[in-house]
């Protein structure tokens, strides 16, 4: 299991919720540093795509909402 695995490596791995491009997510922190993001679309009251960004490029703009758009 991945979790039994962190603690056997005492590693540190929290969540905060947050709001993602207007979507419900999660902020993982491994030690205390921003490791992730899990972001849940969500139309009609139904989960339609989960993404886990872990682009550090991505992650330096997670304080501010940013839109995203497609090219």
């Amino acid at each position: 299991m991945i979790v039994e695995g962190l603690g056997k490596a005492r590693i540190a791995l929290t969540s905060e919720p947050t709001v993602v491009n207007g979507n419900p997510a999660l902020l993982l922190r491994v030690d205390g540093e921003i490791d992730g993001v899990i972001a849940v679309r969500v139309e009609d009251a139904r989960i339609t795509g989960l993404y886990y960004v872990r682009n550090p490029q991505k992650l330096t703009r997670i304080a501010s909402e940013t839109p995203l758009t497609l090219r």
